[in-house]
């Protein structure tokens, strides 16, 4: 009598050592919940400017802040689009840089989407003159920069660039209308004529990541 308690006891022990949870469907034990999952809904939208006056051939940029149903700034809502009610008087990039195109006054939609919730921001633009016939571009003796890295002016303008003491190329993409490259050179200043409307980028071949562009409207 006395062994059978003992042996009794023994199997009690090993049952609950070896069985310390209730089993789930697939025989394993449960474990506490998941956390709940941070996915947070788009309630609006807002933009550094609501305003924008600039002449012709000058830039602004919009910077969108997405925010949730609680009036909190989402870290990564995603990449806006940005549309130009009236294109002719201020153009609006992928990145959200608006031009001044010609002078009249239209308004720049910026727009976000998560899910299946989508929010807008108007920024009412004003556009003043007309773009001028040139430009100029300086590349100096000390850095790797066009300055400014992207011009606007109006077809049949043209484009000067000014290279210091270091050597530089102004070689454009192959685009049609595209005026013809600027061999290496320094201490010197070069122009061309754009007879084409179009966007005209290019870069310095003897400088990698040099860049800039040419609007011509």
């Amino acid at each position: 009598m006395r062994l059978s308690r003992q042996l009794t006891a023994v199997m009690l022990l090993v049952s609950v050592s070896c069985g310390g949870g209730e089993p789930d469907d697939d025989g394993g034990t449960t474990g506490p919940p998941p956390p709940p999952g941070n996915n947070p809904t788009l309630g609006s939208i807002t933009t550094n400017v609501s305003t924008v006056n600039i002449g012709a051939g000058a830039t602004a940029s919009i910077v969108v802040t997405a925010l949730d149903a609680n009036n909190k700034t989402i870290s990564s809502p995603g990449t806006p689009t940005f549309t130009s009610a009236s294109p002719g008087i201020a153009e609006v990039d992928a990145s959200g840089t608006i031009l001044g195109v010609s002078a009249g006054a239209t308004q720049v939609t910026a727009r976000l989407t998560m899910g299946a919730v989508t929010r807008t921001a108007d920024i009412a633009v004003t556009v003043t003159g007309a773009l001028p016939s040139d430009a100029a571009v300086v590349a100096s003796s000390g850095d790797y920069i066009f300055t400014p890295s992207t011009v606007a002016v109006q077809q049949g303008g043209s484009v000067t660039w000014t290279f210091g003491g270091l050597e530089h190329t102004v070689t454009f993409a192959n685009a049609s209308g595209a005026p013809a490259n600027i061999d290496s050179g320094y201490g010197t200043a070069v122009s061309r004529t754009f007879g084409s409307t179009g966007n005209f980028s290019y870069v310095c071949t003897i400088h990698v990541g040099m860049s800039g562009k040419v609007i011509v409207r």
